[in-house]
């Protein structure tokens, strides 16, 4: 009925129901701001680049934040996920190996909590896995080799109660700038990938403990021993952080706007539709009344002629 009075859908419709377009909340930014606004959601919330999108959305966490509207539909959400996601599992890769490549005790750990078994004596063990790069690495003494894998087979034998309680101290002796509410359990710090305490509980029942952890940490400290030109470019970063930030804070306060324009107009629109069925209903009394009208003098001028005759 509001189509037929020329009315638009805002005007008879409330604001987020019916066929709105997606979007249609608010004015645009510009496509770079918006997708860096996007970005920066995804960094704050420390989404894990390699979970999925249907995963993201279901635990419902970034959703009402003000940035996730600030792309007009679905599937540009995705495009930008997945261009972010790819990018942060190639950071996170080429870390890994820059730590493996460091540090050949990463490897070597990682390869115990994979293989290594009570049920195999030392020499069993280094019997079987012989041909392994993590058996020959020549960074790491054999010596070494076998110190890790007793200590690792006797702390597999400890409850696991024990082994939390382990590796809930190790995590508290980390220092804020190695391990804070940016780190990711995908690139965790040298110090603890090269602690037997670290590859004591399987991956299923650890990562969640230290996601659970460090999603209770401040963020990192401010960077000291920086070079003039990294402080710089930190600098421009937030700077440009602080631009996007305050665009959308003004998106914000016009679409508030527009929403108190809508629900004028809202109001506006129903009246109409209100004085229009009155228009109607009145029109049709009265051309009931006029039939009625009509039938009685009908009856009557036939009645007289009856008479008559």
């Amino acid at each position: 009925m509001g189509e037929e009075y020329g009315l638009d859908p805002g005007e008879y419709g409330v604001p987020g129901e019916g066929e709105w377009e997606e979007g249609a909340e608010g004015l645009p930014l510009t496509e770079e701001d918006a997708t860096a606004l996007f970005r920066d959601l995804l960094d704050d919330y420390h989404i894990n680049p390699y979970t999925t999108w249907e995963k993201i959305i279901e635990e419902g966490r970034i959703i009402d934040d003000t940035r996730y509207t600030v792309l007009p539909n679905m599937k540009a959400r995705r495009e930008v996920w997945s261009q972010w996601s790819r990018e942060r599992i190639q950071e996170l890769k080429e870390r890994k190996e820059k730590q493996e490549k460091k540090d050949p005790r990463i490897r070597y750990l990682a390869f115990l909590q994979e293989h290594a078994t009570p049920k195999l004596y030392w020499a069993e063990f280094k019997r079987k896995y012989r041909k392994e790069p993590e058996m020959k690495d020549p960074q790491l003494s054999d010596k070494d080799r076998e110190k890790y894998y007793r200590e690792h087979i006797a702390r597999l034998k400890l409850p696991e109660s024990t082994k939390k309680s382990d590796l809930s101290a190790l995590l508290k002796s980390i220092p804020l700038h190695q391990l804070n509410r940016s780190s990711n359990v995908e690139a965790l710090p040298t110090s603890i990938l090269t602690d037997v305490r670290y590859i004591s509980l399987p991956p299923s029942v650890r990562d969640p403990l230290i996601e659970a952890y460090i999603s209770t940490l401040p963020p990192a400290p401010e960077q000291e021993n920086i070079s003039a030109e990294e402080r710089e470019e930190l600098e421009r970063k937030k700077l440009e952080r602080e631009r996007r930030e305050k665009a959308l804070a003004e998106r914000k306060k016009r679409v508030q706007e527009e929403m108190r324009r809508q629900k004028s107009e809202l109001a506006r629109g129903k009246h109409l539709l209100r004085e229009g069925e009155a228009e109607i209903e009145q029109a049709m009394k009265v051309g009931k009344e006029g039939l009625r009208s009509y039938m009685e003098e009908t009856d009557g001028v036939t009645e007289q002629e009856q008479k008559k005759d």
